[in-house]
Formats: structure tokens, C-alpha cells, sequence
């Protein structure tokens, strides 16, 4: 783009461009002496309208041209030689495009001129996105009402004037933007107040659009103009006369935030008091305004401004959180929650958290999950929880618990803190909380089942169920309506968790895949969770720690701790025989997480139950004894049921594959049947075979409907696996001959059915039957090879070609097309040709008939995804050769989501396949590592990183020596792996990346990991079996969906140092540097009382690598000579952090991962927890539960508002004292009906008081510091008749320099107040005087429980 043209120039160009088309009229045309008829005008005008729009077509043609010369300009940057012939030809595309404007202007500004056809050209610019000239962004609702109204004029001098108003050049987008924007701030300075004329409102408002644009799209606007020159007038505007010059104004001081010191600039000028004007207004009239208000406001919290925000735009927005049926309530408690978390001193003055705890009591809908972190994070760490009065906010969020059932809205108030309680007990502060004073929260929530209200106690026994993640039984309504309960044992919930929260490939999608899934005998859901396993990463999960199933132990100690077994047990004696059955249902279900979670010390108390043992023997009460021993039955079916469901489970699992472990059990029963089968088979004699032939009737009839399939396939699976009675099937008869030729494409039988659920079941499992017998048997292997099937195939296949289309008919479909690969059978056929890979022979056959050419032609088809996909999955891979060519073909060409499917599906084979070594397998993930879509690589990486849990495959991926470079934090996982054996060491370690990795976490990777594991949990938590839903979910861009990308599976990441340690090498390596003393000498030097947000994640930080690094045997020793555990268990039973104590609670998990580090906690009083097989399980827990789950008592802070600064001449008068005092009153609502009545006196004796500005500002100090109701504000800012002029915004400005000296304001409800000694005092000074007499009472137990009374029986 050239320089832009001065005014001068603009306007010379325009009237040599008017002459030109005026002298190119002359010489095309014949004009007649007389003026031109309206008529010819216009029949000019369109012509040139017409004109307009070639040019703009041919204009955005070059743009695009251009824009594609620059992009390869990028390309070949180094190329000299085709960097010169880019140039030239960009040089070219700028002259066309100069050109081509220069065009559009001239006709523009003739048609400008004409007066006609404005609007017209004004849509056709905008429509093709014409940005040469601001005349389409001149062109406002204004201005069009202007120049609608000229049309309607005879008069050229009219038309004229309108044209020259709505070219605005000084504005236009080739002027600099220090330019524009002086001219736009000398159009905002104006003052309206003064001004009569009527056009300054649409003036203002179209420099505002054209300011609003400029600053969207300009960063560094500073370097253009003064940015204070530019919030100065804007206040101009917000005070505006017109609400949308106001609504336009805030909007672009909104844009204008881009760090704190703009904030600051804004207070300094006063716009909080203008945001609290604005807020205070009518919602139904300036809903807008307000919304634009409270964007603002949140502008100044995202750009860290939050201590420059002053207290009264808080009571402002806290005031509009109050107001229940406000539209913009959600949003203004959002913003006190995001107040809350920032600066939690300002909330308190201003009053926001007693609104937030009121919204968490009300249960506000969609919100009450995002406000209770905040309150949970301000328990979290003392410097915080002391603006907590203790024993107040957080227990009214359990009350409804406590409370009888009384009022309308009961329920829901109970369904509401039901749903707190869970979160609170889902994060560290809530448990502690719970835990506190002898647990008195959770025995507050356990008495309520013993509440007499059916209604009460069944929502908090589906809260229980929601805490300890348990589901209930798929068949538990039956149960609970008294039948018999069979138990059955589902898998563990991480299936369905994958289901959820991952999406499969966009390439299963539709009826066509779902089909092949089907032919195939593999169901799509058993696909997606097998290609799309969530829970690979680095380590093996049996070394990774299980965080939910840690945190949920202590859980279940805090509420056994709390008697919920008894009260579960009186409840099992109750008359309604659902709430028994339920009771029942969620004791045993307690009694399995306690044998698998609690050391066998504590969960041998746990499984006794004498109360209940002795209702089961109580003979005087028929119903309760029966209700019991019903419970006593069911809790031991579960417990069989349970063991029998992980003796094989853990026995297959220890296999490591997908197959052994899932189907292990219904293999070995197949097998069992294709024996008897056979055996049976082998035994029948002649006769019973001709009639179990006859019963087909394929020997009778060759209608194919009339045959009974179901003998078919018996026959296929028994006599005829027989040689001898095969042999007479197919030479004596004609059975099998009739079978393969219903299978033959092109007799349009198989091919031609409808695909469904039972034609699949039944037609192409038969088939593949057919196949499997035939293959089995030599005779059957040559019988297939002489018959005609598979020739049909290749010839149906052959149709696909483009080029020669098989020879076929144009006119018909060809048999595999995608109409009928969705509609019918043909689909099967891919299944048929699996059965034939899976043998040598079948492979042979294939070959034979060039099955496998059209294969590979198929594979080059780009159109053909779900030819594509009914290949690789229906193929088998045991055998070398084409099957795995063909695999690798597909994954290394093609689109991306297919070659994405093909990498999912090796996973599925992978998983699948019993070998020990997959080298094949290994080598094409290696490929596939290297492929430019990043979802393959992370896929690669996944299932590579998977493989490597048996040792033969890491070693041959070590061997292969992949570059993972290029994939930066994605490749970690899989060298992170390398990391855990010598080989691996000593390959990363001659590549130099060991010393660098290490550095890295040192410095930066260790807190990156702390950030990632609490978002893990974060989102495993909040993923409940019942609840799929996430309340931060809806942050997220729907595009990226972290949250599907990256689910929270509980498990810890693999880390570092804990990869390193695996190795004699890297513990070398660790000791060499020095980093584990550096750890342990910051852990014991770290000081709680000098904490903040920067040290305590170091904090946290240091105690997980220290956590990872004892859970391996060879990292151990360096904490033992340390002696450092004995510190991480001091901090984590004596800290004031809450979270803290969390954090070493999960590391000392951690270090339960071995059996030494079981021996070493055991010495210090916590107790491990082993498997069956004496396996560590990574869960511990202190026998002392005291020490541990407390928070020490904290002293209330009061945070109470600062007193209102007011001018001195405020005051100065005593109608003004007056004024103020009525004023001051109104935030007292006792008091409020008669300071009304005197301030509408008071307005009608004295109206020019409420013109003052001093006496506005008084008013506007009292917001800040006193609490006013949302209607109390209206009404006293509307009584001010305020017009702020230049002069009265001056003079704002020096009355809030010269308010230094603060006059003391004091309202009746002061007075009284002063009367009457200070409450918090008066409690201190009795709490004093009486300290020496009289005996404190505490919430200690009378008798002190130490952890089940293991630690007293020890």
C-alpha cells in the first residue's frame, strides 16, 4: 500500500476523476442539448452498478492470487531464483489491484454524486467485503435514514450536500492511525449538554463505531495517542444524554483494558462512579448498558487490575447479585467469585461473600458448583480462611440437613446442599473440613438418615452412593422392590468413563461401519474402547498411583469414624422395604471399598457388623429379623460374587493383553463346545446325516428362503467338520455347491438383501462358517479353488475401476458401490474374505484369484473410506504377508482420519494378539511416528507406549532408534519409557537428552507436572459414575475440547525422576547432580508462615518428585538416607494448608508403591494396604486420625469497610448534612420509608442541592462504603438531576483531588449503633475476664478413637 493521500489530494483526485468520467461520457455517447431524463440517469446508474460488481468479482480474484503469491514467497524464502519470479508476479497482482479500486472509487463517488442507488452500492461493497474506503462504514442507520430522506428530493443541490455529509475522508481506513484517532476524539470531546444540534448523536455514535473497529483491530494503540487523551473522552461519552452513546462508550473502554495501569488510569478519572450510575439503572429499559457495565468490570479483573478496583464498583455489582429475578445475576456472582479467589479482603469489605454463601444456601441454578470453589478456596490456606467466621458460613450450606421438614422449599433445599456436601468432600479443604471438632460435619450429615422423611433419607443415601463412586446395579429396581437380588459384577467403571469423555474416529460413523463392525463379529462400542484407550500413558498403571482410590479411602474412615454403618443398619429395620433394600445395597457396597481400600487392621472392624448380626437373631420382631438376615444374604452373595469376578480378573490382567483379559473365559467355553461338536460329529451315522440334510432343504429346493439356516449352521459346526461327511456333501450332493452359490455376487441372493441385525447374524456368520469348514479340509481348500466364488468377487471388484469399469453395464450399480456397501449385504462379503486370511491355504486361494490386486487397487480409491475400513478390519494379521502390506499402505497414504483409523485399529490387533513379540506391529507404529497429522503421532505414541509394558518390545524399540524430536511434548511418554531401562538410558544419554531433560524438569517440568496431575484429579473427580459433567466444561472451546482430548483417569503421570530412579545409571545420574539433596534441603527449610502462591506450588513441586522417586526400589534408599519422611509426614499432620496436607497425603501414597516403603511408613504410625497376593497397592493411611484430619482453630478477621472520604463542603450547610443523612439512612430498611419521604421534600424545597456535584460525590463515597439494595440506588441517583458538562467533570476531578481530609459522616443508624459497645469487643472482653474462672468446654470425645482403636490396641 502506497502512503496515504492528504485531504488536498483526495479532493484533487475526485475532480479529475469526476472530468475523466465526464469526458468518458462525451466521447461514448451523445448528449442532447436538453438536461438527461430521470429515466437515462437511472438506466446509467445500474449499468454502473453492474459494472461495480464485475470489478469487485475480478478484484477479489486478484486478492486471492496475491495472497497465494505471498504465501509461497514464505515457502521459498530461499530460493533467490523463485523468490524473483514471485516478486514480479506480486508486483503485477498490486498494479491490478491499484487498478481495479481506482475503478470502484470512480464509480462510487459518481453514484455518491447521482444521489440514487446508495443503499445499493453500500449492501454490494459490504456483501463483497470492499474495504478501499470507509464509505461502507460511514454508512450507519443514520445515515441512511439521511440519505433516504434526500431521495425523496427533486432537488441536485440537496442530493449534493447529502453526498459530501456522508463521505467522511478524514476517517478513512489509509489515514494513519494517530490521525484518525485525533479526528475521532475532536468529534467525542463535543459536549451535547451545551450543543443544540441534532446531528451530534449519530456523529458520536458513528466515530465510536469507526474508535471501536480501530481499537479492535490495533494493538499498542499508544504509540498512536496519549491513551489517557482517549479514556478522557470517553467519559465524555458514558456520561452521554443518549444510552447508546453510553453502551458504545463502555464498550470501548472495554477494549481499550489491556493491563492494570489502564485500570488504574480509569480510577483515577473516576469511572467507578459512572459504572456505579450505570449499574443502578432500570434492568428492563437499560438491560444493554448494564451488560456493557459488567463486561467492563470483568475487562479489569482478566488484565489483573483487581487492586486498583475500588470498593463501591464491588457493592455495586454485589447489589445486583442480591436481586433474585435479575438477568444478570449469574454473571454478577461469577464475578464475586473470580473477586473472592483474587482478593478475598475487598469481597468481605464489600459484602460479596455473604452473597455468595446466601446464593450456595438458595442453590442458584447452573452457578452453585463454580461458587463453592471459591469458598473452598478460601478455606484452603490460613492467610485466607481467617475471613471465615468459624462454625458459621460453611455450616449453614449443611443445615438443611439438621432442619425438620418444614417450608415448601425443603427439598430443594436439601437436594442443593446435598449436592455442596459432595463437592466439599470431593476436595482436601472440604474433608478437613468435615473432619474438624471431632467430625462434626459428617455426623451431622449421617444423622440425617436417621431422620424420620422418606424423601430426606433417600437423598442423602444417593448423595452417599454419588460420595464413595459407587453405581448401582443395572438390575437394582427389581431389588429394590423385594425380589431376590442375582448379583452380577460389572466391569470397572473406566469403560464407560471412555465412553463419555472420548469421541470415537469420525470414520466409524454412519450405518456403513456399524455394519462391518457387525459382519465382523466386533462390536463398535467394544471398537471404540479398545482404539480409543484413555488410560495409556508412560507407566504400567500398576505403577502409577490411584488417586481416587486413595482419596476415597479416607473417606470412608471419615464416615465409618461418623457411625454410618449404624445408622445404615436402623435403617435396614425399617418398614419400607425400599429404603431397607437401598440401606442394604450401600452397606455392602461400603464393606467391599473397606476390604479393598483400608489396611486388613481396620477393615477386619469394618466387616463385623455385630449390631446387625444381632437384629438377624432377634426373634421378637418378625419383619426386622427378616429385613436383616435379607441384608446378611446379600452382602454375602456380593462378597462371593466379588471374589470370584478377581481371581480370574487379576489372573488375565497379569497377561497384558485385550483379548486374555476380556474373553479369556468365553474362549476357553467355545472351544469346550467346538469339541463336543466334533465329537458329535464324528459319531453320527449315515442315516441321521441324508435327514439332517433333507431338514435343510438346500437339497430340495433352490429357493434360499425356504432353507433352514439354523441346520445349516448346525451342520457346518458338527458332521461336517468331518472329512468323510464333507466329502459327501460336496461330491454325492449338492449342498454345498447350492450354499456357495447363494454367496455369488452376481446371482444378486446375498448380495441383494437388506442389511439388518438378523440378515447379518445369520447370512454372514453362516458364510464365514462355510468358509472356516471348507479351509479346515484339504478336499475343501481344492473344492473352493475350482469354484466360482471368489472370480465373482474379483469381478465385482474389478467394477470399481474408473477406467475400465470392469467391462459391466454403465447402467447398473455395481455391486460395491456405497449405496449398497450401506443398504445391504454386500457389506459381508469383506467378512468372508477374513475367514480366508486367517489360513494358509485361504491366503493361497486369494493370491490365486488376484483378490489382494484389487485390494491394493481399492487402497489408491480416494473416495472409498468405507471400502477401506471394511478391509483392515475384517482381514487377519497372524500371517506375514499381504494382510500387513495392505495395513501399512492404508496408514502411510490417504486422508487423515482414515489413516488415523488404521493406527486405532493396529492398537486393536495389538491388544488383541497373544504373542510376546510383536516386531511388525512395532515397526509400523515406529512409521507412523513420523506422519504430518499430529492425531496419528499421539496415537503411535499411545499404543508404542503401551507395547513397551513387555520387555521384548521396548528393547526392539530401542533397536529402531525412532527421532522423537519433532513431536516435542507429545513424543515424552514414549522416552520417558526409554528412560526405565539401561538400554534406553544409555540411548538417550549418548543423544545428550538425558542432561537436558533433567534440567528442564528441575527448572520448569516439575512445577508443569504439579499443574497437570491437579487438573487430572480435578476432572476425575467431577466425573462421577452418575454425573458425566464437568461445570467448567462449558470454558471450553468446543473446538479444542480439552477436557474430551485429555480425561481425568485418577492415575498419577509418569514422572522424571521417577522414570530415572528405575535404572543403577540414573540413580548414579540423580546422586551426580546433587538435585535429591537440593529437594530435601527446601522441603525441611520451608517456612509456612512466609508462604505464597509461587512457593507453595515449588512446594508441591519438590514433595512429588521426592513421592516419585520412593516408588521405585532403587529410589527409595535416597529418602531412607535422608531420613526425609519423617518430614513429609510431620508436614502433613501439622500444616495449615490444607491442600498441602493433601499433597504429602498422596505422596506418601506413593511410597507405599514397594514393600520397604510399607516397612518405613509402618514404623511412623501408617498403616499400607496389600493386595490378596501381598502386592503394595499404594494406599496408606494414619492410624492417629486425629493428627492428621484437623484444622487448627483460626481467629476471625474482621474486614470492615473503610468510612466514606467526603468533601468538606458537603457538609458544610445543614440542609447538605441533611440530605446526606436521609441518604444514609436508606441503607437501613427500617428506617428507609421515612428518609424517602424526606428526601422527596427536600428535593421539591431545595432542587438546586441536587444539582451539586460535591453532594453526588458524597453520594456515591456512601455506596461504596455502606451496603444500598439495588432499587435504593435507582432512586437516589435518579433524584440528582445531574448534567455533566465539561465544566462539572472538571470540577468532579478537583473535588476528589482536594478530599484529602475525611469529615466524619455519621447516620441515625450510626448513632444508635454507638450507643451500643462494639459486639465482636464486648464477646473479647467477657472471653478475657472469664478465662481464668471458668472452665473452656471443648468438642473433644469424651473417649479419644485413635483409627478403629488400632493405635490404643497396639
Amino acid at each position: 500500500m502506497g502512503p496515504s493521500p492528504s485531504l488536498t489530494s483526495v479532493s484533487s483526485s475526485q475532480q479529475s476523476n469526476s472530468q475523466q468520467f465526464h469526458s468518458l461520457i462525451d466521447t461514448n455517447t451523445t448528449l442532447p442539448s436538453s438536461p438527461p431524463s430521470h429515466q437515462q440517469n437511472e438506466q446509467t446508474v445500474t449499468s454502473m452498478i453492474k459494472e461495480l460488481e464485475e470489478l469487485l468479482i475480478k478484484l477479489d480474484r486478484e486478492t486471492k492470487m496475491k495472497s497465494g503469491v505471498e504465501n509461497m514467497l514464505e515457502v521459498y524464502l530461499k530460493d533467490k531464483k523463485k523468490t524473483k519470479e514471485l516478486e514480479s508476479q506480486l508486483e503485477g497482482y498490486n498494479a491490478a489491484i491499484h487498478d481495479i479500486t481506482k475503478q470502484i472509487e470512480h464509480i462510487r463517488i459518481t453514484v455518491v454524486n447521482s444521489g440514487t442507488h446508495i443503499i445499493d452500492v453500500a449492501k454490494l461493497l459490504k456483501t463483497y467485503k470492499y474495504t478501499g474506503t470507509s464509505f461502507s462504514n460511514a454508512i450507519t442507520p443514520s445515515t441512511l435514514a439521511q440519505s433516504r430522506s434526500k431521495l425523496r428530493s427533486n432537488s441536485t443541490k440537496g442530493k449534493k450536500k447529502a453526498a459530501i455529509g456522508n463521505v467522511s475522508y478524514p476517517d478513512d481506513d489509509a489515514l494513519p492511525i494517530g490521525k484518525r484517532l485525533d479526528h475521532i476524539i475532536q468529534h467525542l470531546e463535543v459536549d451535547e449538554w451545551k450543543s443544540s444540534n441534532n446531528t451530534i448523536k449519530e456523529s458520536k455514535m458513528e466515530k465510536l463505531e469507526i474508535l471501536i473497529r480501530v481499537l479492535k483491530n490495533t494493538t499498542g494503540i499508544d504509540a498512536h495517542c496519549p491513551r489517557k487523551k482517549i479514556i478522557l473522552c470517553l467519559r465524555r461519552c458514558i456520561v452521554s444524554l443518549h444510552r447508546e452513546i453510553r453502551m458504545m462508550g463502555l464498550r470501548a473502554l472495554r477494549l481499550l483494558v489491556e493491563g492494570p495501569e489502564d485500570v488504574k488510569i480509569m480510577m483515577d478519572y473516576h469511572l467507578d462512579l459512572f459504572c456505579t450510575r450505570a449499574l443502578a439503572r432500570d434492568q428492563d429499559g437499560y438491560e444493554p448498558e448494564r451488560e456493557q457495565t459488567i463486561k467492563l468490570i470483568r475487562s479489569f479483573i482478566e488484565y489483573g487490575g483487581v487492586k486498583h478496583i475500588n470498593q463501591s464498583i464491588v457493592r455495586a455489582v454485589v447489589a445486583i447479585a442480591e436481586q433474585q429475578d435479575c438477568r444478570l445475576r449469574n454473571i454478577a456472582l461469577e464475578t464475586l467469585a473470580e473477586l473472592t479467589i483474587l482478593d478475598i479482603a475487598l469481597t468481605v469489605r464489600s459484602g460479596g461473600l455473604r452473597v455468595l454463601i446466601q446464593a450456595l444456601i438458595d442453590g442458584q441454578h447452573g452457578i452453585s458448583e463454580i461458587l463453592i470453589q471459591s469458598v473452598l478456596y478460601v478455606l484452603d490456606t490460613p492467610d485466607k480462611r481467617c475471613y471465615l467466621r468459624p462454625g458459621v458460613e460453611l455450616e449453614t450450606i449443611i443445615a438443611p440437613f439438621t432442619e425438620s421438614n418444614t417450608g415448601p422449599n425443603y427439598e430443594e433445599r436439601l437436594k442443593n446442599s446435598a449436592k455442596m456436601v459432595t463437592i466439599l468432600i470431593k476436595s482436601w479443604a472440604g474433608i478437613f473440613y468435615m473432619s474438624e471438632n471431632n467430625m462434626r460435619a459428617a455426623r451431622s450429615v449421617v444423622q440425617a438418615l436417621r431422620m424420620p422423611v422418606p424423601e430426606t433419607q433417600k437423598l442423602v443415601l444417593d448423595m452417599f452412593f454419588d460420595v464413595f463412586r459407587v453405581k448401582l446395579p443395572v438390575d437394582h429396581h427389581g431389588f429394590l422392590s423385594g425380589r431376590q437380588h442375582t448379583i452380577q459384577i460389572a466391569p470397572t467403571n473406566d469403560t464407560d468413563l471412555t465412553k463419555v469423555s472420548l469421541r470415537p474416529t469420525t470414520v466409524l460413523n454412519g450405518p456403513v461401519m456399524s455394519n462391518l463392525m457387525m459382519a465382523g463379529s466386533i462390536s463398535p462400542d467394544a471398537y471404540t474402547r479398545c482404539a480409543l484407550n484413555h488410560g495409556t500413558t508412560t507407566a504400567s498403571n500398576s505403577e502409577r498411583l490411584k488417586m481416587l482410590d486413595h482419596h476415597l479411602s479416607i473417606i470412608i474412615i471419615i464416615f465409618i469414624e461418623s457411625n454410618i454403618l449404624m445408622a445404615l443398619i436402623d435403617m435396614v429395620k425399617s418398614d419400607d422395604i425400599y429404603m431397607s433394600r437401598k440401606a442394604t445395597l450401600l452397606i455392602g457396597e461400603i464393606l467391599q471399598l473397606s476390604t479393598r481400600l483400608l489396611p486388613s487392621l481396620m477393615a477386619i472392624q469394618v466387616q463385623s457388623l455385630p449390631k446387625l448380626f444381632t437384629l438377624a437373631s432377634n426373634f421378637e420382631d418378625e419383619l426386622v429379623r427378616h429385613n436383616a438376615t435379607a441384608a446378611l444374604a446379600h452382602i454375602d452373595r456380593l462378597t462371593r460374587a466379588r471374589t470370584r469376578y478377581i481371581a480370574p480378573h487379576i489372573s488375565s490382567s497379569n497377561l497384558g493383553t485385550f483379548k486374555g483379559a476380556e474373553r479369556a473365559p468365553s474362549r476357553r467355553t467355545q472351544e469346550k463346545v467346538h469339541e463336543v461338536k466334533l465329537k458329535i460329529g464324528y459319531a453320527i451315522d449315515d442315516t441321521h446325516f441324508r435327514q439332517l440334510l433333507l431338514d435343510t432343504q438346500v437339497l430340495n429346493t433352490k429357493d434360499y428362503t425356504k432353507w433352514n439356516w439354523d441346520s445349516i449352521l448346525e451342520l457346518l459346526q458338527g458332521p461336517l467338520l468331518n472329512p468323510r461327511r464333507l466329502d459327501e456333501a460336496m461330491r454325492g450332493k449338492k449342498f454345498i455347491k447350492r450354499l456357495l452359490a447363494f454367496y455369488r455376487p452376481f446371482k444378486h441372493q446375498f448380495s441383494d438383501m437388506n442389511a439388518t441385525k438378523g440378515t447379518i447374524s445369520r447370512y454372514v456368520r453362516t458364510g464365514c462358517t462355510l468358509i472356516s469348514t471348507l479351509l479346515s479340509n484339504p478336499d475343501g481348500v481344492r473344492y473352493l479353488s475350482e469354484n466360482k466364488l471368489l472370480n465373482s468377487i474379483a469381478l465385482a471388484f474389478s467394477e470399481l475401476d474408473p477406467l475400465t469399469n470392469g467391462g459391466g453395464d454403465a447402467r447398473t450399480e455395481p455391486i460395491f458401490s456405497k449405496e449398497r456397501m450401506e443398504n445391504t449385504l454386500t457389506c459381508g462379503y469383506f467378512a468372508i474374505l477374513g475367514t480366508f486370511s486367517k489360513y494358509k491355504e485361504g491366503v493361497r486361494i486369494l493370491e490365486k484369484f488376484k483378490i489382494f490386486s484389487c485390494f491394493y487397487q481399492i487402497s489408491e480409491l480416494k473416495n472409498r473410506t468405507d471400502l477401506k475400513v471394511a478391509m483392515i478390519t475384517n482381514l487377519d494379521y497372524t500371517l506375514d504377508g499381504h494382510p500387513r502390506v495392505l495395513l501399512s499402505k492404508i496408514m502411510t497414504s490417504g486422508y487423515n482420519p482414515i489413516r488415523l483409523f488404521a493406527t486405532q485399529h493396529l492398537g486393536v490387533i495389538m491388544r488383541q494378539s497373544e504373542a510376546e513379540f510383536n516386531d511388525w506391529m512395532i515397526r509400523l507404529l515406529v512409521t507412523q511416528l513420523y506422519d504430518t497429522h499430529m492425531d496419528v503421532c499421539q496415537t503411535a505414541v499411545n499404543l508404542l507406549d503401551e507395547a513397551c509394558e513387555k520387555q521384548a518390545n521396548l528393547e526392539l524399540l530401542v533397536k529402531c532408534r525412532p527421532s522423537l524430536g519433532h513431536l516435542g511434548d507429545v513424543g515424552n511418554p514414549l522416552l520417558l519409557r526409554f528412560l526405565s531401562t539401561s538400554t534406553g538410558f544409555r540411548y538417550l544419554n549418548a543423544l545428550g537428552y538425558v542432561q537436558k531433560e533433567m534440567d528442564d524438569w528441575f527448572e520448569r517440568g516439575n512445577h508443569n507436572y504439579v499443574i497437570q496431575l491437579e487438573l487430572s484429579l480435578a476432572r476425575a473427580l467431577s466425573n462421577t459414575p452418575e454425573k458425566k459433567f464437568n461445570p467448567f466444561e462449558e470454558r471450553v472451546d468446543s473446538e479444542n475440547d480439552f477436557e474430551a482430548l485429555r480425561p481425568g483417569d485418577g492415575l498419577t503421570p509418569p514422572h522424571f525422576y521417577g522414570e530415572l530412579t528405575k535404572t543403577e545409571e540414573g540413580c548414579h545420574l540423580l546422586r551426580e547432580k546433587g538435585h535429591f539433596k537440593m529437594f530435601v534441603d527446601y522441603v525441611r527449610n520451608f517456612s509456612l508462615n512466609k508462604c505464597n502462591e509461587t512457593s507453595l506450588g515449588q512446594l508441591k513441586a519438590v514433595l512429588w518428585a521426592l513421592g516419585n522417586i520412593g516408588a521405585t526400589k532403587n529410589g527409595l534408599p535416597f529418602l531412607e538416607e535422608n531420613d526425609i519422611v519423617k518430614d513429609i509426614i510431620e508436614m502433613a499432620e501439622s500444616s495449615d494448608i490444607l491442600s498441602l496436607k493433601g499433597t504429602c497425603y498422596f505422596v506418601l501414597g506413593l511410597i507405599a508403591k514397594t514393600q520397604q516403603g510399607i516397612e518405613l511408613l509402618g514404623e511412623i504410625g501408617w498403616e499400607s494396604v496389600v493386595s490378596s497376593n501381598g502386592e503394595p497397592e499404594g494406599l496408606c493411611v494414619p492410624l492417629n486420625l486425629s493428627r492428621f484430619l484437623t484444622i487448627r482453630n483460626w481467629k476471625y478477621k474482621p474486614a470492615l469497610s473503610s468510612p466514606p472520604q467526603l468533601p468538606r463542603s458537603s457538609t458544610a450547610d445543614s440542609i447538605s448534612a441533611d440530605i446526606l443523612k436521609n441518604i444514609g439512612d436508606m441503607s437501613n430498611h427500617i428506617l428507609a420509608n421515612e428518609a424517602s419521604k424526606n428526601l422527596a421534600k427536600l428535593r421539591q424545597s431545595h432542587p438546586e442541592y441536587f444539582k451539586r456535584v460535591d453532594l453526588y460525590y458524597s453520594v456515591c463515597q456512601l455506596f461504596g462504603s455502606y451496603h444500598f439494595r439495588s432499587p435504593v440506588r435507582k432512586y437516589v441517583l435518579e433524584i440528582f438531576d445531574m448534567r455533566f458538562t465539561t465544566e462539572l467533570l472538571q470540577e468532579l476531578d478537583d473535588i476528589a483531588t482536594t478530599t484529602a481530609a475525611c469529615v466524619a459522616f455519621t447516620t441515625t443508624n450510626d448513632s444508635m449503633l454507638q450507643k451500643i459497645p462494639d459486639t465482636t469487643t464486648a464477646l473479647s472482653s467477657i472471653d478475657n475476664s472469664t478465662n481464668k474462672d471458668v472452665v473452656q468446654e471443648t468438642l473433644e470425645p469424651k473417649i479419644k478413637q485413635v483409627g478403629f482403636h488400632v493405635a490404643a490396641a497396639l
